[in-house]
């Protein structure tokens, strides 16, 4: 589970966001997702992510759900990727992990009203806390007729979430790759299971992945790495700069994490053939 909700920062104006934006589409990146704390908790969020669309950049979105159901139709013209939903489990230990009595009734509500207007996605995090019940959550999403994608907790410094035993994860991610050569709606590829299983070597390039922090600056070389600390502004400097001014050689070995977001990345510039045929074709292989 992700500590960034508990950083103190103020929200940048509608305008830097757009500097923002602007930025990013200039670097070179194609593809953009939306993180929080709670993005929709932002009132401008819709005239955001309209800018987004128009640059172009393919558009998503992360989110906890709870107000999912009253801003889908605000939203949904500008996501033209995906709108990821956390859940952390089924009612009683969503809730209890959430610290909120009633926010998995309100994603559930989010998720059914928004996946015939965009396409949704159950984001789960495994932690000791959830592992139980990896599979139902996953036969929930089949039941709700949307998409899952999981990742194993990271430890971060100020994170109350502990990943579970290495036996523990080794078991669910062969259950998971059986479930997925079922048919079951898993969006990571049979390679990161086996990577999660450690049955599978892989290098990790996190700058397949460029991280924007609240005040707008680029985050180096990751979140994990460094305890999710940022760098340079990008109003003070482009982020071209800023990542090919980065030594990527000291951290060219690192493997802190096993985070899909960076894992699967990886894979795909890495040109691990099954993970980029699952990525680039949906073959489950």
């Amino acid at each position: 589970m992700c500590p960034f909700w508990k950083r103190s920062s103020e929200n940048l104006s509608t305008q830097k966001e757009k500097q923002i934006l602007k930025q990013i589409y200039d670097s070179g990146v194609c593809a953009v997702g939306f993180e929080g704390g709670e993005p929709l908790l932002r009132k401008d969020l819709p005239e955001i992510l309209a800018y987004s669309r128009s640059l172009p950049l393919h558009t998503s979105l992360i989110t906890n759900g709870t107000l999912l159901k009253s801003r889908i139709d605000e939203i949904a013209p500008y996501i033209n990727g995906i709108v990821f939903v956390s859940l952390d489990g089924l009612e009683k230990t969503h809730d209890q992990i959430r610290g909120v009595n009633g926010c998995f009734k309100r994603a559930i509500e989010g998720i059914n009203a928004a996946k015939k207007k965009v396409s949704i996605t159950i984001n789960m995090t495994i932690m000791a806390d959830n592992i139980h019940e990896v599979e139902e959550t996953v036969k929930l999403a089949k039941d709700l007729g949307v998409r899952i994608v999981l990742s194993v907790a990271h430890e971060y410094c100020n994170a109350n979430a502990s990943a579970p035993e290495a036996g523990e994860i080794k078991k669910i991610a062969k259950r998971l790759i059986e479930l997925k050569k079922k048919g079951y709606p898993i969006m990571n590829s049979i390679s990161y299971f086996r990577i999660i299983a450690k049955e599978k070597n892989w290098q990790c390039k996190p700058w397949a992945m460029v991280n924007i922090d609240p005040n707008g600056k680029v985050v180096l070389p990751c979140y994990v790495h460094n305890d999710y600390a940022s760098s340079a502004s990008i109003f003070e400097t482009d982020i071209k700069s800023g990542v090919s001014g980065f030594n990527w050689e000291k951290i060219k070995n690192c493997q802190k994490c096993s985070l899909h977001c960076y894992v699967e990345p990886s894979l795909a510039v890495s040109w691990d053939f099954k993970a980029y045929m699952h990525w680039a074709f949906h073959f489950n292989i």
